[in-house]
């Protein structure tokens, strides 16, 4: 049995604005923001055409228990009904994921995030990852995802990986 279809997501509300938040709430009352900020100007000089690329973040607006979030089976269902209505919009462009490295808690960002892409992905869709090491050691995980049929794919993804490339210098 496909797993996808058995799971109903959050209702999301999309508000829009400059970063294209949508946001939903959680059985726990958890009130999670979703944003896809343009970063279209990282490959302003890897590029020789314009390109709509977008910052995709999650974060958590509001919670009432101060605890971490427990596990909930309904949040990457909502992300990938977010995800997939965000594409619909704009099918050409691309969306950078770059984990959060404030708490070193990236890796685990990145594997569940992974998770999550490679579950949903289907045929469309596909992830060029990458690393950043900083001069302290840290590293940052970064993500592309883009639909397989884009006009530009080699060009895109060829310059997403000569940015990081050039970044981890």
């Amino acid at each position: 049995m496909d797993n996808r279809n058995s799971i109903e997501p959050y209702k999301t509300l999309f508000s829009g604005g400059r970063d294209n938040l949508s946001s939903f709430e959680t059985s726990n009352s958890i009130v999670y923001e979703v944003k896809f900020k343009s970063t279209s100007y990282i490959f302003d000089n890897y590029l020789d055409f314009p390109i709509d690329a977008f910052e995709f973040t999650i974060s958590v607006a509001y919670n009432p228990t101060d605890k971490n979030p427990p596990l909930d089976p309904k949040i990457p269902f909502t992300i990938a009904s977010i995800f997939t209505d965000f594409f619909q919009r704009i099918p050409e462009q691309v969306v950078v994921y770059i984990c959060d490295s404030s708490d070193a808690r990236q890796s685990a960002r990145k594997r569940k995030f992974d998770q999550w892409i490679e579950f949903f992905k289907g045929t469309e869709f596909t992830k060029v990852n990458s690393t950043i090491n900083d001069i302290d050691g840290r590293v940052y995980h970064n993500t592309l995802i883009i639909r397989r049929n884009n006009l530009h794919y080699k060009e895109i993804t060829e310059a997403f990986i000569r940015l990081a490339e050039e970044q981890d210098k």
